[in-house]
């Protein structure tokens, strides 16, 4: 199981819908910096596959408010989820 991690805005870079072509089934996905505005926009139905997760400290900081089907967390969860999947793949193109 893959962890992708976006860190760039959808509305600026592809970053976000390059990473929902390679997703693939018990894959997760973390939003962190600018990829937290993906929060405001309707996510890509490729990403149903994927468990989804934000960086809590990241929205808060952009002022989004997280949806209930995506996860928010703190950074010690982000370590966690980093040791739980192999590989992990940083999306910021």
């Amino acid at each position: 199981m893959t962890l992708h991690i976006v860190s760039k805005s959808p509305f600026s870079s592809s970053a976000l819908s390059d990473c929902a072509n390679a997703v693939r089934d018990g894959d997760a996905l973390l939003l962190i910096e600018d990829g937290v505005y993906a929060l405001s926009r309707e996510m890509p139905e490729k990403l149903a596959a994927a468990k989804l997760y934000c960086l809590a400290a990241d929205a808060a900081a952009r002022g989004l408010a997280v949806p209930g089907s995506i996860e928010a967390i703190d950074d010690a969860r982000w370590v966690s989820l980093c040791t739980e999947h192999h590989p992990v793949v940083s999306w910021f193109k």
